[in-house]
This record gives structure tokens, sequence and C-alpha cells, in this order.
């Protein structure tokens, strides 16, 4: 892959990173402005509403992504994400909120897009590797500029954040169309337009649905923890949006550090496989450090493992999944994936929600180190055990 293209690429995630994570400080604060009240169930509502309608866009906008190229379908959806933002900005219910919030899941596609457009270009297994840690980089850039920004903006008005993230999604759509190649020629092709019903259930395809196993459990966990950090942090140390955005910010600058620079050193030692083990051990670990503080500032503590576990653990399970499918189906499989982050985010957030009211602080952050740690016990039986790779996908 050129150096150029994966630059736009890593870019273009980057600012898609920073139009979410801008929202992630304020959105309890703009649910207490709507409906006075800090309702649990109604703040990781609109999370959830967000993930639910991305769990049904997702897979839909990969399919169309490996029909009709990956650059048309992706400047479509930023466009789209950009209207809904505005929207979500402009609303005076939460009832509105909650609709534009869906819209905005329902057309949000770039990281899926971004994956194939590495698998379409990339076919060595630990460039590949490099490649998916540089989106996880790009990803954790745009967690330090979102988190940070919408802590800052969101302490004026909760709902300024929204229109900022709606600038970035204009600013997206201008890099996609000046700066971004496409990686897929536009197929015609009936049996490509078809390439994503057989995924998880085709021949050969046992080490997918293993590896997908272990997706599914590891952000089951992690959203789960997202979804109530914000509102946690407020309950136990009496924080608001700023020092919830600069432990965001916190953690997304050791993510672009360990993914951008650790990770492909590290991947000259040890096998991608083994360090996703150590990265998800790590996780359960910082969860249930975060379980037992008392002092708000332990928090760089405790997301030090984590943010270091989510950039050891992600880019090489993204790496496996993307070798079990053929080139036509890349998009297909990074729809997928999109799918399972979105369902579990919209689970996540509203197990964290129920648990939180239900059994408190100590036992919610138990709940997801367990759920983590599960998947990190999948992940090592996994390991043990044959995967067939798939045609793979030629070098650009």
């Amino acid at each position: 892959m050129k150096k150029n293209a994966l630059i736009t690429l890593c870019l273009v995630v980057a600012v898609d990173a920073a139009s979410f994570g801008i929202l992630l400080p304020v959105v309890p604060f703009l649910v207490n402005q709507l409906t006075g009240s800090f309702n649990p169930v109604s703040v990781t509502g609109v999370l959830a509403a967000y993930s639910g309608l991305q769990f049904i866009g997702a897979p839909i906008i990969g399919r169309l992504s490996d029909r009709h190229g990956r650059r048309k379908v992706l400047t479509i959806t930023v466009a789209i994400s950009g209207i809904a933002l505005i929207g979500s900005g402009l609303a005076q219910s939460l009832l509105v909120l909650l609709l534009f919030q869906a819209l905005n899941g329902a057309s949000s596609g770039v990281f899926a897009i971004a994956q194939a457009v590495v698998a379409d270009s990339v076919s060595d297994l630990k460039q590949r590797t490099v490649n998916f840690g540089a989106l996880g980089a790009s990803l954790g850039i745009g967690f330090v500029i979102g988190p940070g920004v919408g802590g800052v903006i969101g302490a004026i008005d909760p709902k300024l954040p929204f229109f900022i993230a709606a600038a970035f999604c204009l600013l997206n759509v201008l890099l996609i169309r000046l700066r971004l190649t496409e990686s897929r020629p536009v197929s015609h092709d009936k049996a490509d337009s078809e390439s994503g019903q057989n995924l998880l259930w085709g021949q050969g395809q046992a080490a997918l649905r293993r590896l997908i196993g272990v997706y599914f459990l590891f952000y089951l966990g992690f959203n789960a923890f997202n979804g109530i950090f914000v509102l946690a942090a407020k309950d136990r140390f009496n924080w608001g949006p700023q020092p919830s955005g600069l432990v965001l910010v916190y953690v997304g600058v050791v993510s672009v550090i360990v993914q951008g620079a650790l990770l492909p050193n590290l991947l000259k030692r040890f096998r991608a496989e083994r360090l996703s083990v150590i990265g998800l051990t790590l996780v359960g670990a910082a969860m249930i450090g975060v379980s037992g503080i008392n002092n708000g500032y332990e928090l760089y503590i405790t997301q030090l493992l984590f943010a270091g576990g989510v950039g050891l653990s992600t880019p090489g399970l993204r790496s496996s999944m993307s070798i079990c499918v053929n080139e036509n189906q890349q998009g297909a499989l990074g729809g997928m994936t999109q799918s399972v982050i979105s369902l579990t985010s919209l689970f996540g957030p509203l197990l964290s929600g129920q648990l939180y009211g239900n059994i408190g602080y100590e036992a919610t952050f138990q709940a997801q180190a367990v759920i983590v740690l599960l998947a990190m016990t999948l992940l090592v039986v996994s390991n043990n055990r044959p995967i067939n790779q798939a045609v793979k996908t030629p070098s650009a």
C-alpha cells in the first residue's frame, strides 16, 4: 500500500473518530438539559440508538462498497452523518435526539470501509497488521482531539460539540473526494454483490466464527465500560465533562503510541496472536483496577493498562479475520465486524446502565472484566487451532 494512500486513509479515520469522540463527554449533560435528569438509562439509550442502527447499516454499507467501490460509498455515508449531527444539535427533545443519533449510526461506515481498503491493498499478514495498527492509532488521535474539544466546548453548552462534529464530517468529505483513491473497481458481478452472505457459515469458516466470538466478547466489555464511564466518574469522583474528557484524551495518546510506534517493533519479535492475548489480559486487569479506586486521578494508572491492551489486541484480531475471507468479501467483513461493535455498543451501555443502577460501581466494572477475560480465554483456545486462509488480496 502506497504511503500517501495510507496517510490519507488514516486522516479520514482520525477525523471520523474525532467527530464521534467529541460527543462522549457531553451526552449525559445534554440529556440532563433536555429532560432535567441524569437518568442512566436515558444517557446510555442515546448511545444505544446510534449503535442499534449502526448494527443494521454497517453490513449493508460494507457490501455496497464491495459492489460500488469504497470511495463513492464512503462519501455518501459521511455526508449523511454530518446532516444527522446538525439535527442532533438542534434537537429540543430526547426523542428527536434519539432519532437523529439513530440516523447517524445507520450511516456510520468509515472504519469498516477503511479496513477493507487496507485488505484490498496489502497481502502480507504482518504488514497488514501494522497497517491495521496505523488505523487504530488514527482512531486514538481522533479520541485525543474529540473528547478534549468536547469537554471544553461542552462546558459552555452541551449542544455545541454536535455542530463541531458536523464540521469534521464536511472536512472528511473533502479529504475523501480530493485525496483518497479507489482501491476496488466497481463490480457488476452478482457473486460479488452476494459476497457477504456466507461469511460465517461457508465451508472452512470455523476459524472466522471463533474470532468473531472473541471480537464480540471483547467489545461487549469494552463498550459496557465506555457507556458508563462518564456517569460513573461524575458519581464516584464528582467529575464534570472536562476531567472525564481529559482521561479519554490520555487513553487516546497511549493508544496512538502503542499502535503507531510500539506495535510495528513488537511484531518483529512476537506473533500478532500472542500480542492480542496479552492485550486482552491487560484490559481485563485495568477494569478490575477501576472497580477498586477511590481517587479519580488513579484512573491515569488503570487507563494506561486499558489503552495499551486495546492497542495490542485489536490490530491482530482484525488482521487474523481478514485472511479468512477473499478479496470480494473484505467490505462485507468490515461491515460485519463494525456490526459486531455496534451490537455490543447497543447492549454494552444498556447492560452497564442496568448493572450500575442495581448493583453499584464496583460490581459493574468487575462484571466487564469477566467478559473481557472470557474473550482472552476463547482466543487462547482459537490460537491452538488452524486457520484456513482464503485467497489473499494483491499488494498495491
